[in-house]
């Protein structure tokens, strides 16, 4: 069973800026929105931290980034995939596509857009695990990871000189 997850922020950003910043290097516009873990070989390490329901969960992923891919005038997209650093066989692999996207040019509004899916580990148990209550741990660390992404891209081009955040 393939289960599917969206999440999306928006940045007050200009879409060429938030394009060009992840074409330059995606992997470090996403490594300081993963905690600034130490970068090694391509990948990236996070500590995915959620509530849910009153408890802290968390659990260390490795975050692959593939190739910067400029899709269209308004779109870019950066396929990654995240996959639980121990314990892999109870653990779903994400598979995904973040896109920017141009929302608004004046004012400047981007959207950071999260689209995958993964299937839950362990047969009909783990399906049936995932849809009483791991989905929603899912949701949950998407929904932050974007976000993480969407504040750690403001943030950066808040330290640009002025000049060059045209």
């Amino acid at each position: 069973m393939t289960r599917e997850l969206h999440a999306y922020a928006y940045v007050d950003v200009p879409f060429d800026l938030a394009s060009r910043l992840f074409a330059e290097n995606a992997q470090a516009v996403l490594q300081h929105a993963t905690d600034d873990v130490a970068q090694e070989a391509g990948n990236l390490s996070r500590t995915l931290k959620v509530n849910l329901g009153g408890f802290d969960v968390a659990k260390d992923v490795e975050v692959l980034v593939g190739e910067f891919e400029p899709a269209q005038l308004t779109r870019s997209s950066v396929p990654i995939r995240w996959r639980a650093e121990r314990g892999r066989l109870l653990f779903p692999t994400l598979k995904a596509r973040l896109d920017i996207v141009a929302l608004s040019f004046d004012p400047p509004l981007t959207q950071i857009e999260l689209t995958g899916t993964y299937d839950p580990p362990g047969g009909a148990i783990g399906a049936g695990a995932d849809k009483l209550l791991l989905h929603r741990l899912a949701d949950a660390t998407v929904y932050r990871f974007v976000h993480d992404i969407a504040m750690e891209l403001r943030d950066l081009v808040d330290e640009l000189p002025e000049d060059e955040r045209m």
